[in-house]
């Protein structure tokens, strides 16, 4: 939803910033290609390294990475400054999508899987009429600006998410090896150590 959500404010704005920031077309094209490109990457980095974050974890952080971007975008002054901006939003937007599609295909049971992830995919719809709303009420009042400072309130979201999400039994069984594994680790160590 947050990528569709982007996707249509970056169309239904760029009209207005253009001017604002001194835009051509080309380099507004190329503003929406480093967010998607980067989307693509924040899609395979933002679940964690060596010692994965908990799913619910990775979608709160992207979200909120998307979220907080989203909102610099109406600070921003120049083309560099929203390149930046852009390209932080796309790997929340790529983190959220990848670590939240993952998050409701484990938590759903195998059954459900399919009608869980067509539910997903089909939630652009549900942000690509946010995102008009949002431009058609917000952008006559308070400009461009004001649409991107709306980028925001999906950070809210994770609160609900920090007390409602339960991390799912994959997941939990997942960490119960990996905990188990470094307790024998951290014991044979101690063994060689001690011997």
């Amino acid at each position: 939803m947050l990528d569709s959500f982007d996707v249509m404010l970056w169309a239904m704005v760029v009209a207005t910033l253009m001017p604002d920031l001194g835009l051509s077309k080309p380099t507004v094209g190329l503003l929406g290609s480093l967010t998607l490109a980067a989307s693509a990457v924040g899609g395979l980095h933002l679940r964690g390294g060596r010692r994965p974050l908990r799913p619910s974890q990775s979608v709160d952080g992207s979200i909120l990475i998307y979220s907080v971007f989203t909102a610099a975008c109406g600070f921003a002054t120049g083309v560099a400054m929203l390149a930046v901006f852009r390209v932080f939003l796309g790997l929340g937007m790529g983190g959220e999508w990848a670590s939240g599609a993952a998050l409701v295909s484990e938590t759903w049971p195998a059954e459900h899987r399919g009608k869980a992830l067509g539910i997903v995919q089909s939630s652009w719809a549900v942000g690509y009429a946010a995102a008009a709303a949002v431009a058609a009420l917000v952008l006559p009042v308070w400009g461009w600006r004001g649409v991107f400072f709306v980028g925001v309130i999906p950070a809210f979201f994770t609160l609900w998410i920090q007390r409602k999400v339960k991390e799912p039994e994959i997941w939990r069984a997942v960490g119960r090896r990996h905990r188990a594994s470094e307790r024998d680790s951290a014991r044979s160590s101690a063994a060689n150590v001690s011997a």
